[in-house]
C-alpha cells in the first residue's frame, strides 16, 4: 500500500484507544500460585512446618502459620522484599485465600525477628527434610531423573548489603583480592538442584559450620550405611577451602566418598615431572560436538599422587587425581599455547574408577553456582531485608524454601531440562484468572493452556505417595 508516493510500513496497523470499565468480580493475575501452595500445605509437611514457627505472640489476627505461608507465597511471585507484600492488597485471589487479611510490611518484619535460635536450627532440619522428600517425589514420579546416590555439593558466596547497621554485617573477601559489605552464606545442593541446608554467616565467621550442616544432611542415610556397610551411601564434593581434616572426618564418618579440589598448598603440583601421564580418552559424542565447533580435541593427560594429611601423621593417604591439558594462546593459536593442571583429592575406590571418571564426576560440581544465582537473582537473596541478623537468616531460609518448590515444579513440569524460576512463574504463576466463590468452593477460569500446564502438574503431585523421612524431629 502506497501512502502519498512512499509505502506505508505501518499496513494500517494501530493500537486503538483504551475503553475501561470497572468491574466488582474479583481478579486475579497469579492464578497458578495457589496450586503451588496447596501442594506445601496439603501433606504432612505442613505440621513439620509449623512446629519451626514461632509462638502467636501479639500479631493478633495473624497466625505464625498463616504469616509463613503468605512468605513463601511472596516470594514464588517474584516479591524482591518484604516491603512488596503490599502487592497483595489488589490480589483478590490472595485476600480470598487469606480471609482478607493481607499483613503490613512492618508485620511481616516483626515475624521475621520473632524467631528463636531453636526455631532457625528447627527451620533448618525442616530444610534438609524438605530435600529428600522432594528428592524423593521427583525419582518416583521420574524414575531416570537422579543418582542412584545423592551427590550434595557445598558451595559458599557473599550477600553484598548497603545498610552500614546491620548486624553481623562486614567487609567479606572474594576472589581476586577485592572485598565487598555485607553477609556470607553456605549451602548444600544436590544433583537434581534441591537445597537440603544453608546458612547465613556474619563477617566475623564467613566459613561458617560446613560440617555441622554436612552432618545434618547426611544423618538421614545412616540406614544405608547400616544396611550396606561397604557401599558409599552418598558423595560430596566441595571446592578446596573444604580440604580440612574436619570435613574429611565428617564425610568418612557417614560412608559417603568425596571429591574436593586440591590447592597447591598440598604441593602436588611440586611432582609433576615424577608422574606416570595416561591419555585421556575423548567419547564419540565429545568428538562430534567439537567438530560442530570446527575444534580439535586437546591434547590431554591424567595422573595420581598421593596425599599424606599432617594431621594424620602419616597413618592416612589420599590420592589426588591429576588432570594437565594443553590450552591454545588466544593471540597465536594451538602451537604457542601451554599446559593447565587441575586436580582433586577423592576418597573414591580407585579399583573400580577411573583416574578420567573421578575428574569428569567432580565437573557437575560447578551447576551448584547456577542454584546460588538461582537464589541470589531469581529470588533476590542477595539482599537481605532486615536489619537483625537472625531475622536476616529466617527470610534465607523461606528463600531457600521457596526455590525449592520452583526447582521441584519445574523438573515435574519439564524434566529433562527445568527451567528457573522467571520462566516457572511464566508457565505456571502468572497467569490472568477470574475467581468465582460458590458452594463452598474456591474457582479459577483461566486460559486452556495454562488449565493443562498446572493439571498435569497437580496429576504428578498426586500420582505417587511422598515419602517422608522419619530421621528428623523438629518438636
Amino acid at each position: 500500500m502506497r501512502v502519498q508516493g512512499r509505502f506505508d510500513k505501518s499496513k494500517n496497523f494501530r493500537i486503538p484507544k483504551p475503553r475501561y470499565e470497572e468491574t466488582k468480580r474479583a481478579l486475579t493475575s497469579l492464578g497458578g500460585l495457589q496450586a503451588l501452595l496447596h501442594v506445601f500445605t496439603s501433606g504432612p509437611l505442613a505440621e513439620d512446618f509449623k512446629s519451626c514457627l514461632p509462638e502467636e505472640g501479639s500479631n493478633r489476627s495473624f497466625g505464625s502459620y498463616q504469616l509463613g505461608i503468605l512468605l513463601i507465597a511472596s516470594l514464588l511471585s517474584g516479591h524482591d522484599s518484604i516491603d512488596d507484600i503490599v502487592e497483595f492488597d489488589d490480589e483478590d485471589l490472595l485476600e480470598e485465600l487469606f480471609k482478607g487479611e493481607i499483613p503490613t510490611p512492618k508485620t511481616m518484619g516483626n515475624f521475621l525477628r520473632k524467631f528463636s535460635e531453636k526455631n532457625i536450627s528447627d527451620l533448618k532440619k525442616f530444610m534438609t527434610k524438605l530435600g529428600y522428600t522432594l528428592r524423593d517425589h521427583v525419582r518416583r514420579v521420574h524414575p531416570h531423573k537422579g543418582d542412584e546416590k545423592p551427590y550434595f555439593k557445598i558451595d559458599g558466596t557473599v550477600h553484598e548489603q548497603s545498610g552500614r547497621q546491620m548486624e553481623g554485617a562486614g567487609w567479606l573477601k572474594i576472589s581476586g583480592g577485592e572485598s565487598k559489605f555485607g553477609y556470607a552464606s553456605q549451602t548444600i545442593f544436590d544433583e537434581l538442584g534441591f537445597c537440603f541446608s544453608g546458612e547465613l554467616l556474619n563477617s566475623e565467621n564467613p566459613k561458617g559450620n560446613a560440617v555441622q550442616i554436612l552432618d545434618q544432611v547426611l544423618a538421614p542415610l545412616r540406614g544405608e550405611k547400616i544396611e550396606n556397610p561397604f557401599e558409599k551411601v552418598a558423595h560430596v564434593s566441595g571446592d578446596s577451602a573444604y580440604l580440612n581434616q574436619d570435613f574429611i572426618t565428617s564425610c568418612q564418618s557417614h560412608h559417603a566418598s568425596f571429591t574436593i579440589s586440591a590447592p597447591k598448598t598440598i604441593n602436588w603440583h611440586e611432582h609433576l615431572d615424577t608422574r606416570e601421564w595416561t591419555a585421556w580418552n575423548y567419547s564419540e559424542e565429545q568428538i562430534k560436538k567439537l567438530k560442530r565447533r570446527k575444534q580439535t580435541p586437546s591434547e590431554c593427560y591424567v595422573s595420581r599422587w598421593h596425599w599424606s594429611p599432617g594431621y594424620s601423621k602419616g597413618t592416612l593417604q589420599f590420592p589426588v587425581i591429576i588432570k594437565k591439558e594443553w590450552r591454545s594462546d588466544e593471540v597465536f593459536g594451538q602451537e604457542c599455547g601451554s599446559f593447565h593442571y587441575h586436580a582433586v583429592v577423592t576418597n573414591e575406590d580407585l579399583a573400580r574408577r577411573t583416574y578420567q571418571s573421578v575428574i569428569e564426576a567432580y565437573r557437575p560440581r560447578a551447576d551448584v553456582e547456577n542454584m546460588i544465582k538461582e537464589f541470589k537473582l531469581g529470588l533476590d537473596a542477595k539482599h537481605l531485608p532486615c536489619q537483625k541478623k537472625s531475622a536476616n537468616e529466617v527470610y534465607f531460609l523461606f528463600v531457600l524454601i521457596a526455590q525449592n518448590l520452583v526447582r521441584w515444579a519445574a523438573i515435574l513440569e519439564q524434566p529433562d531440562k527445568p527451567h528457573f524460576s522467571k520462566k516457572i512463574r511464566r508457565k505456571l504463576i502468572f497467569s490472568p484468572a477470574l475467581v468465582l466463590k460458590g458452594s463452598r468452593q474456591l474457582t479459577l477460569k483461566v486460559k486452556i493452556k495454562f488449565k493443562r500446564e498446572v493439571e498435569r502438574f497437580l496429576e504428578a503431585w498426586g500420582s505417587e505417595p511422598v515419602t517422608i523421612p522419619l530421621y528428623f524431629s523438629t518438636a
